[in-house]
């Protein structure tokens, strides 16, 4: 109840200096995410094509109020509603398993791609991060493009932060 930590200001930050336009919602259960991943899949949200999933996480997944949400739980949820989509995890350790797992969420999902950390993050690193991949991914269109810029540009963070971008 004392974590103060939000991704907010780094979403409003991209909004006023970038003209990124973002939905921000808080999920304390699993129902609730569920819920709003629902809404995500009408068409009237299809412009907001980056799905941020800031939460905390462990191994293959995301801990959502006291719950743990697989990725396969995850890719239940959003069954086939990704294509032209992005998933990024701005969580700790919820891209640390094995490549088919997350190549299995790819197409379950349908999403262009998924990427996320394999290790415990520090918030502020992570955050500002963040904050360039999702600038990149509104410049870039081909990911394997945005893959080998990030790659290349931004070699330290990938490291440190043990970045993991997958596509099929």
């Amino acid at each position: 109840m004392r974590d103060n930590s939000s991704i907010r200001a780094a979403l409003t930050f991209l909004q006023q200096n970038l003209g990124v336009k973002y939905i921000y919602k808080q999920c304390g259960t699993r129902d609730n995410l569920e819920y709003y991943l629902s809404l995500w899949k009408l068409k009237k949200y299809a412009p907001y094509s980056i799905g941020y999933f800031a939460f905390h996480g462990q191994p293959e997944s995301i801990q959502v109020g006291k719950d743990f949400v697989t990725l396969g739980e995850l890719g239940d949820m959003l069954s086939d509603s990704c294509r032209d989509k992005i998933i990024h995890f701005g969580s700790c350790k919820t891209l640390n398993t094995e490549e088919k797992k997350i190549k299995k969420f790819l197409d379950h999902t349908g999403a262009l791609c998924v990427c996320g950390f394999e290790t415990e993050i520090n918030f502020v690193e992570s955050s500002a991060f963040d904050m360039i991949l999702i600038e990149m991914f509104q410049q870039y269109k081909d990911v394997r493009m945005l893959d080998k810029a990030i790659r290349k540009n931004y070699r330290s963070f990938v490291r440190r932060l043990q970045f993991k971008l997958i596509y099929l």
